[in-house]
C-alpha cells in the first residue's frame, strides 16, 4: 500500500487510520472481545486481573493499574523498547506501507519560511549598523569588555539594534515592503499601547541571532550596553521561535559534540561564545529558562554516552538551576537517559568569567573531573544540614536528602548515596536504610492499613477519609487539563487566561499545561491536541499516563459537559488546589509523625488529627 504524505503529522495520522490496535496489540498479548472494545494483562506491569483496555473506536489502550496507555504507536515503542519515532517507521514498514512524500507545501510551510527569510534580512540589518558609527559603543563593549576578536563577531553573526523606536520597522516595511502581517509574526515588534502601530523591540542592544540546527535564524537575544533594564530580551514565542526546544549555539557545535563525545552546558549565548572562542567547542546553553523535556533529549542527540558537563552560573540561581536539572533528568525516561556531570567550582560567577580568570588547561581539568548530578545535589543538602541551628531544621533537611535517594531509579545508586551520607554526617548506614525503607512506603498505604473511624464523626460510611482525598488536587489539575483540550481551537484562550491565574503542583501536569500553552489554536481540534501531546511526550513513561488518561477523557462521552460545567470545574478546581498549599506541610507533618509513633494510642490520635484536616476540606470545598 502506497501512503502519500505531505507532512510528518499526516503519516502518524494514516498509520493510525489504517492499521487496528488491537490487531497490533493481539501479537504480543492475548485479547478478549469486552462490550465495544477488549480487555487484556497489561505487560508493562506484573498484572494478574485483565487490567489493560483497548477502544478500537478510539484508536487507544490504557492500562487501569498502572496508567500506561496511548495509540498503537506508544504501544509499540514501549513493548518494542523502541524510540517512538523508531517505532512508527518500523510500523510503517511491518504493514508494507511505501510512503511518498508530496512535493506541496502548507501555506503554514510557507509562512514559516517567509519568516526565516524576514529574520535573515533583520540580522544584516543589525550586522550593518555595529560597524557603523552609531555601533561604535557597542563593538568597543564586544571587543574590550567582553574580549571577543572580530573574527568571533562576525562567525556569530553579531549586530547591534539602533536606539530609535522605528528604525527596524522602517527598514522592513517601506524599504523591503515586508506586509504588515509578516512583520508583526516575527516577534521583532511589540504593539504601541494606544494600539497606533508598533515600535522596535530591540532598541540600543547588542544582538545575537539564534540559529536553529539547520542555520536558520529563528530568534535574537538583545543585551543591553547600558544599565537599562532587562539586561538581556529574547524575541517572544513564534511561529518559527520556541525557546524551550532551542539549545543555543548547537548548529555551531553539535560536530565538535559528536568528536568529543560530551556536551558542554552552560546559562547564555555569550558563554557559549566565550567557551567557542577559546577552543570549548562542544558548548551549548539555554535561553535563560529551565531546561526543558525536549532540550534533555537535543543533549544526548549527537552523542552515544550521553555525557553533559553543567557549568552553570556560581550563584544560588544557578544551583537552582542544576537541581531543577536533576529533577527533570530522574524523572525521564530510560530511553533519554543522560549521563550528568557538574563543575561545583568555576572559581567565577560564570563560565565567561571563568575562562579569563583561569587558565584553559586548568578550566579543562575541572570540566574532566566533574562531579557527578547526585553527589553535587546532596551536598548541597549536606551543607545545610552541618550549619542547621535546630534539631527540628536537621531533620527536615535529612528527610529532604532521604527523599532525593528515594526518588532515584537505580537500587545501586541508592546505596552508594546513603554510604555517602552516612560517612559526610557520621549517621549510621542502618539507620539511614531503616529510614529510607519507612519513608518508601507510600503515605496511602500507611494511612489506608492504619486508619479507624472516629466515633465522633457522624456517617462515617459515608466519608472515605483517605490519601486519594488529601491528593484530591491532582484529580482537580487532571480535569483542568481536559477543560483545556476540549476548549480547542475556539475558546482555548479563554481558558488559557483562568489557568494562568492557577498554581500547578503536579510537575507532570504543569509541562503538559506549558505545551498546550504554546499549540499553535487556529483549526486545531481536541483529537489533533491529544496527538500533538501523544508526539512531545511519548519518550516520557510517567507524563504518558496522563496524556492517555486525558485521552480517554476528550473520547468519552462526558467531554460533553466540560463546557457546560466550566465555571465549576475552575471554581473547585482553585479551592481543592489551594487547600493542598494551605495543608500540604502540616500533612507532611503528621505522617512522618505517623511513622515514629510508639503505640496504637498515638497513631489513632495523628489518625484522627489527619481526617479532621480532611473534613475540614470537605467542608471548604462543599
Amino acid at each position: 500500500m502506497t501512503l502519500h504524505i505531505k507532512n510528518f503529522q499526516e503519516l502518524v495520522s494514516q498509520i493510525k487510520a489504517q492499521i487496528p490496535i488491537h490487531e497490533l496489540i493481539s501479537e504480543y498479548v492475548s485479547i478478549k472481545k469486552s462490550g465495544r472494545g477488549y480487555v487484556a494483562l497489561c505487560p508493562f506491569h506484573d498484572d494478574h486481573h485483565p487490567s489493560m483496555h483497548i477502544n478500537p473506536d478510539k484508536g487507544i489502550f490504557k492500562c487501569f493499574s498502572c496508567g500506561t496507555g496511548g495509540d498503537l504507536i506508544y504501544f509499540y515503542s514501549q513493548i518494542n523498547k523502541k524510540k517512538w519515532s523508531e517505532a512508527m517507521t518500523d510500523i510503517a514498514t511491518k504493514y508494507g506501507f511505501k510512503i511518498e512524500y508530496s512535493d506541496e507545501n502548507k501555506p503554514e510551510t510557507q509562512i514559516k519560511d517567509k519568516l526565516y527569510e524576514l529574520n535573515k534580512v533583520a540580522l544584516d540589518f543589525f550586522r550593518k549598523n555595529l560597524f557603523s558609527k552609531s555601533g561604535d559603543e557597542a563593538l568597543n563593549y564586544l571587543i574590550n569588555i567582553r574580549g571577543f576578536s572580530k573574527e568571533i563577531i562576525n562567525k556569530y553573526e553579531i549586530g547591534f539594534a539602533l536606539n530609535s523606536w522605528d528604525a527596524l520597522l522602517l527598514y522592513l516595511s517601506r524599504e523591503k515592503q515586508y506586509p504588515q502581517e509578516l512583520i508583526i509574526a516575527s516577534g521583532l515588534f511589540v504593539p504601541r499601547e494606544n494600539s497606533n502601530g508598533y515600535y522596535d523591540r530591540f532598541r540600543n542592544r547588542v544582538i545575537v541571532p539564534i540559529l536553529s540546527e539547520n542555520n536558520h535564524v529563528i530568534g535574537f537575544g538583545g543585551r543591553t550596553v547600558t544599565n537599562e533594564e532587562p539586561k538581556y530580551l529574547n524575541s517572544p514565542e513564534t511561529l518559527v521561535f520556541n525557546k524551550g526546544s532551542i539549545l543555543y549555539g548547537l548548529n555551531f557545535a553539535k560536530d565538535e559534540i559528536k568528536k568529543s563525545g560530551y556536551v558542554i552546558l552552560t546559562e547564555g549565548y555569550f558563554d557559549v561564545i566565550s567557551a567557542h572562542q577559546y577552543g570549548l567547542l562542544n558548548t551549548v546553553a539555554t535561553l535563560g529558562t529551565a531546561l526543558t523535556p525536549y532540550q534533555a533529549r537535543l543533549l544526548g542527540k549527537y552523542t552515544e554516552s550521553k555525557k553533559v558537563c553543567l557549568c552553570m552560573d556560581s550563584d544560588n540561581a544557578g544551583k537552582k538551576a542544576v537541581e531543577s536539572i536533576f529533577r527533570l533528568i530522574n524523572s525521564a525516561d530510560n530511553n533519554i537517559l543522560l549521563d550528568v556531570g557538574v563543575v561545583p567550582d568555576l572559581g567565577a560567577k560564570d563560565l565567561d568569567e571563568a575562562l579569563k580568570l583561569n587558565n584553559l588547561p586548568e578550566l579543562k581539568n575541572k570540566i574532566e573531573r566533574v562531579q557527578r548530578l547526585i553527589y553535587f545535589v546532596l551536598d548541597g543538602g549536606i551543607k545545610r544540614y552541618i550549619s542547621a541551628q535546630s534539631d527540628f531544621e536537621k531533620k527536615s533537611i535529612l528527610d529532604e536528602l532521604l527523599q532525593t535517594i528515594i526518588d532515584l531509579r537505580d537500587p545501586l545508586e541508592q546505596n552508594d548515596c546513603i554510604k555517602y551520607i552516612s560517612h559526610s554526617l557520621k549517621i549510621e548506614e542502618g539507620l539511614l536504610n531503616l529510614k529510607v525503607k519507612d519513608k518508601s512506603k507510600t503515605a496511602k498505604k500507611r494511612f489506608t492499613r492504619s486508619q479507624k473511624p472516629d466515633p465522633g464523626l457522624k456517617n462515617n460510611n459515608e466519608e472515605q477519609y483517605t490519601m486519594h482525598s488529601i491528593e484530591r488536587f491532582k484529580h482537580a489539575e487532571v480535569e483542568l487539563l481536559t477543560l483545556y483540550v476540549s476548549s480547542f481551537p475556539y475558546s482555548s484562550k479563554e481558558i488559557q487566561t483562568e489557568l494562568n491565574k492557577i498554581q500547578f503542583i503536579d510537575e507532570k501536569h504543569q509541562l503538559v499545561k506549558d505545551f498546550l500553552d504554546n499549540i499553535s489554536q487556529e483549526e486545531i481540534t481536541p483529537d489533533k491536541v491529544i496527538n500533538a501531546l501523544v508526539q512531545e511526550f511519548n519518550e516520557y513513561r510517567h507524563i504518558m499516563a496522563t496524556v492517555s488518561d486525558l485521552a480517554w477523557r476528550i473520547e468519552s462521552d462526558l467531554v460533553l459537559s466540560y463546557s457546560k460545567n466550566k465555571a465549576k470545574i475552575l471554581s473547585e478546581a482553585k479551592e481543592w488546589i489551594n487547600w493542598w498549599i494551605n495543608n500540604k506541610q502540616k500533612l507532611k507533618s503528621l505522617t512522618e509523625m505517623l511513622k515514629d509513633c510508639k503505640n496504637i494510642t498515638e497513631e489513632s490520635n495523628i489518625l484522627l488529627e489527619m481526617m479532621k484536616i480532611v473534613k475540614d476540606s470537605k467542608k471548604v470545598n462543599g
